[in-house]
């Protein structure tokens, strides 16, 4: 390019004037080496290295007017020589981050932490900073990664969505993703992968080095729930949040209902989530599975290969206590949605117990060569069945109706071989079947007491042989 070539052959520029520079302040000594990230400058004597870069780049700006009369090739190589650039430059600026963190010179300054301190000074904002110093940090501790960001191979946007996965990461995970083998590993899928696929591949890896964590962060999402819904003279507010596969089954569930709008479909976005919401509810109660009890499970995929299925027999209890030993699942790898999200053991161990499994054979390519049979779920007059029996959540105390709970296996099918029959079978709601899996409940049956409402009772107890909601004292035994 004409104009690029005659910015490059440009002469050394003298150090700008003050008015370029609003605080100008000479650095004590040579602050900066004569070559400024790799970049010779040529620098006049008293020239500040930082300052006249920004001025050289500056020049760029003039002959980036008459683009449109470059060659598509032309300016696709500028593009990726300016993505090039700001690889450099974010690897620069987060050495200067952590180098002024840990100099300590901003305490005195009155801000709470540096993040704040960096916040005011640069007027970036504080997200901005949060993610300036994840960055940071990320490529101080993968060298392997940063090296690739500099050399253009990756990009920025790969670095930051590693960068949130390295953040959430325990210690010893962060420890794990710096070894040689694992960061070749992330910085071939970033050539590969666009960010947001990335991210996902990245938080795979993660969870494969550290299930237990994995799940631990899915309890902890778990608990953080909630639902509101208040009635207002405009109006019923809904305000919530919900955990990340929650939130995946909402999405699908909302898409579902929601066809592509059509061309006079003027609604917003979230007018027609709106409206899609009323109709998963329209729906649900109009169903006449709804009527009966019957439940009819989530329609998401779970993706898994032959030796985690093999994993999650072997284990006794792929979703036990989050602090357990979970080495006969590390290194595995991670059961994923079908966007390649990793899903947590205990929803994995939930879903298991009440879902359609389908064998898929791939060949050395990835293309399906056989597909087995549908198995184990429970069929509609096995679930009236288990209804007619248990009228309710078997968990005690639980007032859960029926039509609103799931049948699960009180032999789990996958792990004890359990049949899917209705002895077998044993309703519970949403929450108590994900606790049984997620304590690795053991289920007795027992008869009701004479003179209770009429319903099975059901004893559960923890692998120490401890017992959970026992059912009220008074005569039972064994059916």
């Amino acid at each position: 390019m004409s104009g690029q070539g005659a910015v490059l052959d440009r002469p050394p520029l003298r150090a700008p004037s003050a008015s370029l520079d609003a605080n100008p302040r000479e650095p004590d000594g040579d602050a900066w080496p004569r070559t400024c990230v790799g970049l010779e400058l040529d620098l006049e004597p008293g020239a500040r290295p930082e300052v006249v870069l920004v001025e050289r780049a500056a020049h760029l700006l003039a002959p980036a007017r008459t683009a449109h009369a470059w060659s598509v090739e032309e300016r696709r190589h500028a593009m990726r020589a300016i993505d090039q650039v700001v690889g450099v430059l974010t690897a620069l600026r987060g050495d200067l981050l952590l180098a002024e963190r840990d100099a300590g010179a901003w305490r005195t300054s009155g801000d709470p932490s540096f993040e704040a301190w960096r916040a005011r000074t640069s007027r970036a904002g504080a997200g901005a900073v949060r993610s300036q110093v994840r960055q940071a940090e990320a490529a101080a501790q993968l060298p392997a990664v940063r090296e690739a960001v500099v050399a253009g191979a990756t990009t920025t946007a790969h670095l930051d969505a590693l960068a949130r996965v390295v953040a959430q990461a325990a210690p010893p995970v962060q420890a794990a993703l710096a070894a040689p083998a694992v960061q070749a590993e992330l910085v071939d899928a970033a050539r590969r992968m666009d960010a947001p696929t990335f991210a996902r591949a990245a938080a795979r890896v993660a969870a494969r080095l550290d299930p237990v964590a994995h799940e631990r962060s899915h309890q902890a999402q778990r608990a953080a729930r909630f639902l509101h819904l208040a009635d207002t003279p405009d109006g019923t507010r809904i305000n919530g949040l919900v955990d990340r596969m929650a939130g995946h089954r909402l999405r699908l569930a909302l898409e579902a209902v929601s066809p592509r709008p059509a061309q006079d479909d003027d609604r917003t976005p979230e007018q027609r989530r709106a409206d899609a919401l009323d109709t998963l509810a329209e729906k649900v109660l109009a169903a006449p599975e709804t009527l009966s009890g019957a439940a009819v499970r989530p329609h998401v995929s779970f993706h898994m290969t032959e030796a985690t299925w093999a994993g999650l027999r072997a284990l006794r209890s792929a979703a036990a206590e989050v602090d357990a030993d979970a080495s006969a699942f590390g290194g595995l790898e991670p059961v994923a949605l079908d966007d390649g999200s990793p899903v947590p053991l205990s929803e994995v161990a939930r879903a298991l117990c009440d879902c359609e499994l389908t064998r898929i054979v791939l060949d050395a390519d990835g293309a399906p060569l056989d597909v087995g049979r549908t198995q184990r779920t429970y069929t509609g007059a096995q679930r009236r069945a288990v209804v007619a029996r248990d009228r309710g959540c078997g968990w005690n105390g639980c007032a859960a109706q029926a039509r609103w709970c799931e049948v699960h296996h009180i032999r789990w099918w996958d792990r004890d071989t359990g049949p899917t029959s209705v002895d077998n079978g044993v309703l519970l709601c949403s929450f108590h079947h994900h606790e049984v899996h997620r304590r690795d409940l053991a289920i007795r049956r027992v008869s009701a007491p004479p003179g209770d409402p009429p319903g099975t009772r059901y004893v559960f107890t923890d692998p120490t042989g401890r017992a959970l909601s026992p059912p009220p004292p008074g005569p039972s035994r064994a059916p």
